[in-house]
This record gives C-alpha cells, structure tokens and sequence, in this order.
C-alpha cells in the first residue's frame, strides 16, 4: 500500500518537474525575444515606423459604404432583385455606355452593388397584401422549420424593407450616385401602370371609408336618441358597440392608407439614405495599426528562421 503512495508521490513530483520546466522555457523564450529586441532595436525601430508611413500612405484613402433602404411597392420584389443584380453585372463588365445612360460617369470608383433584405418576419406575416402568410409561416414553424424559411431567399425577398449596399473609392455627391440609380430602378412600364391602379384604388377606399364613417355616426346618433324613448342604454343595445368598433377599424384602417399613400408615390420608394460612410470592415482603415507590428513580426520570423536553417545545415554537414 505505501509502495503505491510513494510511486504516486514520485508521479506528481515528475509532472510538476515537467510542467515548471514548460514554464521556464516559455519565459525564456519570452525574454529571448525581449533581449533580441533591444539588441536589434535600431533596425525594429526602422521597420515599425516605415509601417507606420506606409499604413497612414494606404489609409490616406479610404473606402466608403452606402446604403438605401428601400421598399418594393406593388409586388416588385423580384423586380428590385433582378435591377440590382442586373447593376452588379455591368459593373463587373465594367459597361461605361450602360452607367452613361443612366447617369453614372465616375465607374471607375464605382467598386460593388448588393441588395440584402432586412429581416422584419412580423412586417412579412402584418402585410396587408400577404395575409396569407402567417398561416404559411405558422405551419413551418410546426415543422421546425421557421428559421431555415425566414432565411430563405424566395421567402426574405419579399421581406417589407430591403437595403443597397454600395462600395465605392471616393465619396460621392447624391446627384451622382443614388439618385441615378434610383431613378433607373424606376423604369418599368408594368409597374408603373400597376402605381396608377394601386394609388385610384386607395384614393377610393378612403373616400369610401369615409362615407361609411358618416354614415355610422348618423345611426349611432339615431340610436342614442332612441334610448330615450324606448329606455335602452348604449351599454344594453350590442348593435350600437358593434358600430362603434366598426367605426374605429374604418379609422385605423384609413390611418394605414394614408401611410402607404406616401409610399406609392415611387415604385421602389427610398426610406433612408446614408451616404458615404468610411468602411471600417476588416483591414480597411486599420493599416497604420497593422503594418507596423506586420513588419517587425515578418522580421523576428525570417531571423527565426535564417537561425534554424543554419543550425540544420550544419547539422548535415557534421
């Protein structure tokens, strides 16, 4: 039994040896560097601020991010899809004669286009237009499969808000980017008829509406003067409460009209614009940061290495 406890007691003495030994070596190796720092300090020295000149000459100019938030009116989500895509083939054609014709001159610092939809399942399940899309999502969601359909293309297409995200080398003035893109994503006969009928149809729903809304308060009036005579209260009298709530539907329901009056004045209509925002994404903007450490570690490396391939040669030869 003691046997066992001292080669146990031996056991831990080796590990704790070893694991101290790690240690020490891993401190040394630290001060190694540390020492061969100092003793090198001129030429690290050099090569950390010749990447501090290089990294402020690389971020002297910076990229910029633009976004547009959208909304695809009258079903034209696929439509606003194919447009931008459409834009994003050109630009890596680099077709200056289609940019020309819809307004851009400066191509060349024109770097990428890209349509994302923003995610807003409760705007794609409220959609006045989809109604139907609540029960389609409620019976994915018994499947367990409600994740994988908000995120799938066909379905987050048709998503209420959509963002452009554009990449360009230099700042741009509206004029000279988003409103020709814009307007060329406003080029369409189909939907432009499919606009007139949307915006007489709302005109006349509200119009409609309001009608319903005067004639509603006439009868209340009728019915609370009856009380009076027949000795029923509101309270008592169910179709009274029915009017009064059919009223505050019509209400609300003119409230949403008017919203989407405002945005029925454009095909694809602009909800925010942000223009010329420095892309701070990966490496952009950070190489003054970067370069400096990049260059003293690319020369502790190679030393690293010119010492080791030395030892190996000689090794070889010996």
């Amino acid at each position: 039994m003691s046997t066992t406890s001292q080669e146990q007691e031996i056991d831990l003495s080796q590990i704790g040896k070893s694991i101290s030994k790690i240690f020490q070596n891993l401190i040394n190796k630290c001060f190694d560097v540390i020492f061969f720092i100092q003793k090198k300090i001129i030429i690290v020295g050099v090569l950390f601020v010749l990447g501090v000149v290089l990294g402020f000459l690389f971020d002297k100019k910076p990229h910029y991010n633009h976004e547009i938030i959208v909304i695809p009116n009258f079903g034209s989500n696929d439509y606003l899809y194919e447009k931008v895509n459409l834009i994003s083939a050109k630009l890596k054609e680099k077709d200056e004669a289609f940019f020309k014709t819809i307004g851009i001159s400066d191509v060349d610092n024109f770097s990428s286009i890209e349509i994302k939809p923003i995610s807003g399942i409760y705007n794609f399940i409220n959609s006045e237009s989809q109604k139907s899309n609540f029960e389609f999502i409620k019976l994915m969601a018994e499947d367990g499969e409600i994740d994988k359909i908000i995120k799938d293309d066909l379905t987050s297409r048709n998503f209420y808000l959509h963002a452009i995200n554009i990449s360009t080398n230099n700042a741009f003035e509206k004029k000279d980017l988003i409103d020709p893109i814009l307007k060329y994503l406003q080029q369409t006969d189909y939907f432009t008829k499919l606009q007139k009928v949307y915006q007489d149809n709302l005109v006349e729903k509200v119009e409609a509406n309001k009608l319903l809304i005067t004639q509603i308060d006439q009868l209340i009036v009728t019915l609370s003067q009856s009380k009076s005579v027949g000795g029923v209260t509101i309270s008592q009298n169910s179709g009274l409460t029915e009017l009064i709530n059919k009223k505050d539907a019509l209400i609300n329901e003119n409230q949403m009209l008017a919203i989407h009056k405002l945005e029925y004045d454009k095909v694809i209509k602009d909800q925010n614009i942000s223009l010329n925002q420095i892309n701070t994404k990966g490496t952009n903007n950070k190489m003054k940061l970067i370069l400096p450490f990049l260059f003293v570690i690319f020369y502790l490396s190679g030393y690293w290495f010119y010492q080791v391939y030395k030892q190996q040669k000689q090794r070889i030869k010996s």
